[in-house]
């Protein structure tokens, strides 16, 4: 056995971690401990949760039930089911970050979703921390794949704009179009990071006044005028309608960002944990209507099959 630390090879066997007796070994060179390389990747020491339980409470998770239903449902505590999305959430990253490389779109919509953790932005405190409040879900999509190359968790602001169109561009190669919503705070974004290899429009929509006392979201939308920002974007593919049809599926699937519920965040690492998680399993794990139940990384050409949830939770091994 190898030390994972100082890549000796005195190593001796020193005992098991938990209930589930995963090999733990010892280096006689530099003392360090660790467990056995070849235990299945996705239990780590610190959880004993049989595999296929852990994989049905993601499933469940992935699928729209909150926390409290998959406890009653799977018998797991609350507190174990978060510690297991927290681990499933980094294979997900582990996982995007390895495989969502040098894409080459041709058309990118990008949008951003509404959501909040703890307290919604009216009613926080002026000593609340500052992780409370809005906790917008950004998006960059390409529009025929229907991959999520992209996202960012923050506020509605410039910072936050240019943190999602610098990702975009460390993500992709070549020139394609880029298709937003009317916010100012992208124009000067993209121009920083693309500069004028990119065709750039923004869809601006004309919205009618709210008529009715009990409604709480935008009037109706009359109408929607495509204008180019940068290059000669298609005024034909200058729409979010893609992108904004992925914000439904986002908020079906993620019960923490169903609107009028009780589900919602309560702390800002968790959110993002969800988040992160949730667009993995949309790009590997689920089928898209589309491309006849074929994965938007199938459609990329980032895989061959549609992966299962426990696959995804054994990304360290699939991402090499």
């Amino acid at each position: 056995m190898t030390c994972v630390r100082c890549q000796h090879e005195s190593c001796k066997r020193f005992g098991y971690f938990g209930k589930r007796r995963v090999q733990r070994w010892r280096c006689t060179s530099c003392s360090a401990t660790f467990a056995d390389p070849g235990a299945p990747a996705y239990v780590r020491p610190a959880h004993s949760t049989d595999p296929e339980l852990f994989a049905q409470a993601i499933t469940l998770m992935l699928e729209g039930m909150s926390i409290r239903a998959i406890s009653r449902f799977t018998g797991l505590h609350k507190q174990t089911i978060l510690s297991l999305m927290n681990t499933a959430s980094e294979k997900a990253r582990l996982l995007l970050d390895a495989k969502i490389q040098n894409i080459s779109p041709r058309y990118v919509q990008m949008d951003e979703l509404w959501g909040f953790v703890h307290t919604k932005e009216h009613n926080l405190g002026y000593d609340d921390p500052g992780e409370w409040g809005n906790a917008y879900l950004w998006l960059a999509m390409d529009s025929e794949t229907k991959l999520i190359i992209s996202h960012v968790i923050g506020a509605r602001s410039g910072i936050n704009a240019f943190r999602i169109a610098g990702d975009l561009r460390a993500r992709t190669i070549g020139r394609y179009q880029i298709t937003t919503d009317q916010l100012k705070s992208y124009i000067s974004a993209i121009r920083e990071w693309f500069g004028k290899d990119v065709d750039y429009g923004q869809l601006y929509k004309v919205y009618g006044k709210i008529t009715t006392s009990d409604w709480y979201g935008s009037g109706r939308v009359l109408g929607a005028v495509p204008r180019a920002k940068i290059g000669k974007p298609d005024y034909s593919r200058i729409s979010t309608s893609h992108i904004e049809r992925a914000n439904l599926t986002v908020r079906m699937h993620l019960r923490r960002l169903t609107r009028l519920t009780n589900a919602f965040s309560k702390s800002l690492d968790n959110h993002k944990a969800a988040v992160t998680l949730y667009i993995a399993f949309y790009n590997f794990c689920r089928g898209h209507q589309t491309h006849k139940g074929a994965s938007p990384a199938m459609a990329a050409g980032l895989t061959d099959h549609v992966w299962t949830i426990a696959e995804l939770l054994s990304v360290q091994q699939r991402s090499k």
